[in-house]
């Protein structure tokens, strides 16, 4: 009879891996983020620190499914799916970004194009993220 810990997969046995990725790639964000915004950082920035940390933890908990798929798939499903996911992530958000508004009434309304640019940079940002986190865990993927 196998042991206790046969039955259970690696990436359970050793959530440390994940939550690694998952927190390092959260670190990197907010430092991207802070440079990005004014000193001190507004007040809605708090809104943006709690929206990553969501994320970060939604990435933390799939990060095992990515392992399974991986071993199920191969290298190139995970990094479609991370992809995909990336993208559906930044189009969501540019989309509510877009329904808040500047928040600035001076500033006139932005047209039909620019909102579609924006929904199309912020949608291939997301996908290059998503992209980059599906290499780093199919390359952090613990072996069996």
């Amino acid at each position: 009879m196998p042991g206790v810990n046969a039955l259970r997969p690696r990436a359970v046995l050793r959530p440390w891996r994940r939550w690694a990725i998952a927190g390092a790639f959260g670190i990197v964000w907010l430092a991207i983020m802070l440079a990005g915004s004014d000193f001190p950082p507004p007040q809605g920035f708090s809104a943006i620190v709690a929206g990553l940390a969501g994320l970060v933890v939604v990435m933390g908990l799939s990060i095992p499914s990515l392992w399974r798929a991986q071993g199920k798939h191969g290298r190139v499903r995970v990094l479609g799916i991370s992809t995909g996911l990336g993208a559906g992530i930044g189009a969501t958000l540019a989309m509510l970004f877009a329904l808040k508004g500047s928040g600035e009434p001076s500033i006139p309304s932005p047209g039909v194009a620019e909102y579609a640019i924006w929904l199309v940079v912020v949608t291939v940002v997301g996908a290059v993220n998503g992209t980059l986190v599906g290499a780093v865990t199919v390359l952090c993927r613990p072996r069996a």
